[in-house]
C-alpha cells in the first residue's frame, strides 16, 4: 500500500482528514459565535432598561465539542433589594451558564458517556481524540460533581413530592420486582471511616416489571423497564429515595403485588416495613452461605435442593443434625452455627415467591414472564463494580456518590433526558435563522449562478517559468513561491 506524500513534510491522508476536521470545527465555532452574539443583541433590545443598565461588552469563552467559542456579551448593572448594586450577564442567565459553567451540553453529555466507562484521566484523553477540545482530568471531575449534585437536588424534590402524595407515575403494572444490595468501596481522606475497615457501603436498588426473551435467542432473558437508584445515605433516606424513584415512574396504587429480593441486611428489610411488600432472601446468597459453611459435599447438595424447593423446615432440621454430628470439630461447628443463624434470621424470606401458598400472582402482561429472582449481583457488577471497584481506586464519599448518581441514570436509560431537564434552554428560532442566512454557501450550491449579482471572470495565470527553461535562479524563485512541479512530488 502506497504512503503518498504531497509535500516535503509528509502530509498523509490521515493528517489531511484531521486538518479538514479542525478547519470545519473552527468554522462551526465562528457560526456559534455569531448566534451567541446575536442572542445577546436580542436580550439587550428586549431587556427592562429601567432595571438593567448596559455596562458594555466583555469577552468570554464557551467550551464545545467543536472547540473553544470566543465571543463577547454584555454585562448589566442592577439594584438589589437592599439598594446595593450588582452585576450580571443576562446571556449567561438565559442559557443557564450560572449552573453549568462555560461548557456546552453536548460536551457535558460526551464527557458523562465516557466517564461512566473509564477513569477521569482516560476520559480527558478520549475527549481530546474525539472532539476538537482539550479538558483536564480535574475538569472532568468537576463536571461529574456538578451534574451529580444537580441529580441529588432532583431526587430530594422527588422525595418531598412523594411524601406529600403528589408524585404519581403513569405506568400501570400488576407486579413490580425489586432487588437491593450494596457494594463496599475504599474511602479516602477525611471521609475515611475510623477503625480497622476503610470501606463504606454504597447502596443500590433496582426495580423492573418482569422478563422477556432477548431478541434472536430462545434461552436468554432480559429484565424490562429497569430503574436504578444509588446512595451512600442511611437506610431511612435510602428507603425514601427508592420509593420516590418507583412512584415517579409507576402508579403505585395500581400495583397488585411487590416482591423484594435481597441478602437480608437490615436496611433492605426495612423497605418492607409499613408496606405490603413480600421479602425473599436472595437465592445466590443462600447458595453462597451453604457452600462456604458446609464441609460435606453430599450435605451441600442436599441443602441446596431443599431450600430451592422451599422445604425450609427440613433444611433447618438437617443443619441442626449436622451441628450435633460436628460438635467435636470447633471450626466446622462455628461455620454451621453461622449458617443456621443467617437462615433462621431470614426465615420469612426463605421460600421462593413462586412457591408461597399465600401469594397468588396475577397473570403477567402479554410478552412478559415472571421468573426466579436473583439479578442483583449482576446489577452490582454492571452498574457500580466495573467502574468503581478495583484498580487500587479509593473515593471520597461525595465523589463516589455523585458518580453513582450518574451511573444510575445511565442504567435507567434516562441520563441524557435528565441532563436536558437540568439544563433546558431554548434559543429562539428567529435568532438562529438570522445567523444561518449569513453562513457561506454549501459546496453543492457553490457553482450555482446567482440571478441578482454580476458575473466576474476569474483571472488566471500559468505557473511562473512553467514554459521556459529551468535555470537555478528560476528554480529558487519557484521554491520561494511555494510552487512544486509534478516531477518533484514524491510517492513513497
Amino acid at each position: 500500500m502506497y504512503n503518498i506524500s504531497l509535500n516535503e513534510n509528509g502530509l498523509t491522508f490521515k493528517e489531511l482528514e484531521k486538518r479538514i476536521y479542525r478547519a470545519t470545527c473552527d468554522q462551526s465555532c465562528e457560526v456559534m459565535k455569531q448566534i451567541l452574539e446575536g442572542l445577546d443583541e436580542m436580550i439587550m433590545k428586549t431587556r427592562d432598561v429601567n432595571i438593567y443598565r448596559n455596562k458594555g461588552l466583555k469577552q468570554t469563552c464557551l467550551r464545545t465539542i467543536m472547540g473553544n467559542v470566543e465571543y463577547s456579551r454584555r454585562i448589566y448593572e442592577y439594584e438589589l433589594e437592599d439598594s446595593k448594586k450588582a452585576n450580571k450577564f443576562l446571556l449567561d442567565e438565559y442559557l443557564g451558564m450560572d449552573t453549568i459553567g462555560h461548557v456546552s451540553i453536548n460536551l457535558v453529555e460526551t464527557i458523562l458517556t465516557n466517564v461512566t466507562e473509564v477513569s477521569f484521566r482516560k476520559t480527558a484523553e478520549n475527549i481530546k481524540t474525539m472532539c476538537n477540545q482539550e479538558i483536564s482530568a480535574q475538569g472532568v471531575w468537576n463536571i461529574v460533581q456538578t451534574v451529580g449534585e444537580e441529580i441529588k437536588e432532583i431526587e430530594n424534590r422527588k422525595i418531598e413530592l412523594n411524601e406529600n402524595g403528589t408524585l404519581k407515575g403513569n405506568m400501570e403494572v400488576p407486579v413490580l420486582f425489586q432487588e437491593q444490595d450494596g457494594i463496599w468501596l475504599p474511602i479516602q481522606g477525611k471521609d475515611k471511616p475510623k477503625g480497622k475497615s476503610s470501606k463504606k457501603e454504597l447502596k443500590l436498588a433496582v426495580s423492573y416489571t418482569g422478563w422477556k426473551l432477548r431478541s434472536g435467542s430462545n434461552k436468554e432473558y432480559a429484565v424490562q423497564e429497569k430503574t436504578v437508584c444509588a446512595s451512600f445515605d442511611n437506610s431511612k433516606h435510602f428507603k425514601k429515595l427508592s420509593e420516590a424513584t418507583i412512584a415517579e415512574k409507576y402508579n403505585v396504587d395500581e400495583i397488585e403485588c411487590r416482591i423484594l429480593n435481597g441478602d437480608g441486611a437490615s436496611w433492605i428489610k426495612a423497605t418492607c416495613e409499613d408496606q405490603d411488600i413480600h421479602f425473599q432472601l436472595d437465592p445466590f446468597h443462600i447458595s453462597q452461605a451453604i457452600i462456604r459453611n458446609v464441609k460435606d459435599k453430599k450435605d451441600k447438595k442436599t441443602l441446596l435442593k431443599l431450600f430451592k424447593e422451599g422445604q425450609v423446615d427440613e433444611g433447618l432440621e438437617l443443619i441442626a443434625n449436622m451441628l450435633i454430628v460436628n460438635n467435636g470439630d470447633d471450626a466446622a461447628f462455628k461455620k454451621l452455627v453461622k449458617l443456621y443463624d443467617y437462615l433462621a434470621h431470614n426465615r420469612d424470606g426463605l421460600i421462593p415467591y413462586k412457591l408461597r401458598a399465600d401469594l397468588e400472582l396475577p397473570t403477567p402482561p402479554k410478552g412478559l414472564e415472571y421468573r426466579q429472582l436473583g439479578t442483583m449481583e449482576h446489577n452490582i457488577c454492571d452498574v457500580l463494580a466495573q467502574r468503581m471497584k478495583g484498580r487500587k481506586m479509593s473515593w471520597s464519599v461525595n465523589g463516589a456518590d455523585n458518580l453513582a448518581k450518574i451511573l444510575s441514570e445511565k442504567f435507567s436509560n434516562r441520563l441524557f433526558s435528565t441532563v436536558d431537564k437540568i439544563y433546558s434552554n431554548i434559543i429562539p428560532s428567529d435568532i438562529v435563522a438570522t445567523v444561518i442566512q449569513e453562513i457561506p454557501l454549501s459546496a453543492s450550491n457553490f457553482n450555482k449562478i446567482t440571478k441578482k449579482s454580476k458575473e466576474y471572470k476569474i483571472h488566471t495565470a500559468s505557473i511562473p517559468y512553467s514554459g521556459a527553461a529551468v535555470s537555478l535562479g528560476r528554480k529558487i524563485i519557484q521554491n520561494l513561491c511555494g510552487v512544486k512541479g509534478f516531477s518533484d512530488i514524491s510517492y513513497n
